[in-house]
């Protein structure tokens, strides 16, 4: 008879550690099949692979304009195998040689690349031929437009001497041209490589100069867009800041005209330019820039001061001035100059952009002293254009200049800092004031040249013609006083024939329908 303690299953550790031998062996088993699936998984991936390729992905490296790694290529085997290229140029291609590739990318001519052999370290480099745009932007009459901007695609660059531009890794599209008081233009480009001219035509201004009265009394005014409506007349000029350093009208948003006391409203701009507007006609401002009695008082840190008392230096008006060579001066005519543009003017015209002329100049104490000599008188007035036009440009206004009709015949400043060549680069209209009623006895050996407005303005303006050496137009003002009608229409004509705008002054704005070109459209 058993006992009890028989029947109970005793513990054999020898035989425990046996068991997880066997179990631990199984797991490890497990393991390494599982392994060997995974990598005859792989391996059979790979012959597969091989057997339908057979060859192995050869680097590529494509190179674009000026050796630069071109992305987003596309590379294409005659096995029918394709790759594009990654932004730093490189692909991967299998292909065995010899082999004729294909490479194709925007902007750049389509290739073929015969592979003879490949190279023992590195990528291959094919290097590919840039789509190349080359050509003009001409007027109507075959003249380089400088400081045009040239649009296609994503591309776009400025036209320089003799209205030449090139685009590199050019779209064939639509190229667009455009310029601040020109009509801007379009044409197709297919990828030729043949030079591409582009016409565009300059915005021939036929305005009225519209003085503060007039601005200001809705019947005159009245009057005045009943003229243009019937005439060639296609724009208004009218006065933001005049003679005097006043401020016509009010702005929304700039208060330092009133802040310096110049704030005298004649007339509502933001109505005015609503009502032209509607008429289908150009809006022309014109601002007073050194000579001002308001700002060199109250700012009186920038204005020209005297050497007799060191206080403000003033003309034989007894107007006070600016002082050109301190920056200082600039941007209160530069600021009224923007806040026009975005009231809603198209082109901001500066007066007065000069260095004075009537009173005691000997006396006259610049902030750089250095800048009062010939070269750098010049080197002032174009600075202050330039930085104008550049800030002016970019709110979407023309930027214009007046200047002594002198200095269109001779080779000097007169002492005001104004040259054509200078200029032309720096504004995009220049508006001398060729009155010949303000040029002397004896001039083009003319008895009296205010009788002769055809040979005065025509000598004028042929002379600036060509000095032009930047972009700008030639917009002459021509006075609209003390002539008969037939003398004025002379005058119109004189520069109609010369394929320029032209401004009529009257310091009243007292016109006749008898002066203007009648409309030809009836």
């Amino acid at each position: 008879m058993r006992s009890s303690f028989d029947a109970l299953t005793v513990f054999d550790p020898r035989r425990s550690r046996r068991f997880r031998r066997r179990r631990n062996w199984g797991q490890l088993t497990l393991r390494l099949l599982t392994v060997l699936a995974l990598v005859g998984t792989l391996v059979g991936g790979w012959v597969i692979f091989r057997s339908m390729t057979g060859i192995d992905p050869v680097p590529l490296r494509v190179l674009g304009a000026e050796g630069r790694p071109l992305g987003g290529a596309l590379v294409a085997g005659d096995n029918g195998a394709e790759a594009a290229t990654d932004a730093g140029g490189l692909a991967r291609l299998p292909f065995e040689v010899p082999a004729t590739l294909t490479v194709t990318a925007d902007g750049y001519v389509p290739a073929v690349f015969t592979v003879e052999a490949l190279p023992i370290q590195g990528a291959l480099a094919l290097q590919m031929e840039p789509l190349v745009l080359q050509g003009r932007v001409v007027d109507s009459n075959g003249n380089g437009v400088v400081g045009a901007a040239v649009t296609i695609g994503e591309h776009s660059v400025t036209t320089g001497q003799f209205g030449a531009f090139e685009i590199v890794e050019a779209m064939p599209g639509t190229v667009r041209v455009e310029k601040a008081a020109w009509e801007p233009a379009e044409a197709e480009w297919d990828g030729s490589r043949k030079r591409f001219d582009v016409t565009m035509d300059a915005f021939m201004v036929r305005a009225l100069r519209v003085e503060e009265d007039t601005a200001g009394d809705d019947a005159a005014f009245a009057r005045i867009l009943d003229m243009a409506d019937a005439s060639t007349v296609n724009a208004l000029v009218f006065d933001t800041k005049e003679e005097e350093g006043k401020v016509l009208h009010t702005f929304t948003d700039y208060s330092e005209p009133q802040s310096i006391g110049a704030l005298q409203p004649t007339y509502d701009a933001a109505q005015r330019l609503a009502e032209i507007e509607e008429h289908g006609l150009y809006a022309i401002t014109r601002i007073v820039v050194f000579q001002d009695p308001y700002a060199s008082r109250f700012r009186n840190e920038w204005a020209l001061h005297n050497s007799e008392d060191g206080g403000t230096w003033v003309n034989d008006r007894g107007l006070g001035w600016m002082d050109p060579t301190d920056r200082g001066s600039w941007e209160y005519p530069i600021q009224l100059g923007i806040h026009a543009c975005r009231l809603g003017f198209d082109e901001i015209q500066f007066d007065y952009t000069r260095f004075p002329t009537d009173g005691d100049i000997e006396t006259a104490v610049y902030d750089d002293p250095a800048k009062d000599t010939a070269e750098g008188r010049v080197e002032v007035i174009a600075a202050f254009l330039a930085e104008a036009r550049e800030r002016i440009n970019a709110e979407g206004c023309a930027v214009s200049a007046d200047v002594f009709a002198i200095v269109m015949s001779v080779r000097d400043d007169q002492g005001i800092g104004q040259k054509v060549e200078e200029l032309s680069h720096v504004v995009d209209a220049i508006s001398p004031m060729v009155y010949p009623s303000h040029y002397g006895r004896g001039w083009l050996n003319l008895e009296n040249p205010n009788d002769h407005p055809a040979e005065v303005i025509g000598e004028a303006l042929r002379s600036g013609m060509i000095r032009l050496e930047g972009g700008a137009l030639l917009r002459p003002w021509i006075q609209g006083f003390s002539w008969s009608a037939d003398q004025v229409r002379e005058a119109i004509a004189t520069v109609d024939d010369l394929h320029m705008g032209w401004m009529l002054w009257n310091q009243l704005s007292l016109y006749e329908e008898e002066w203007l070109p009648p409309d030809p459209s009836g």
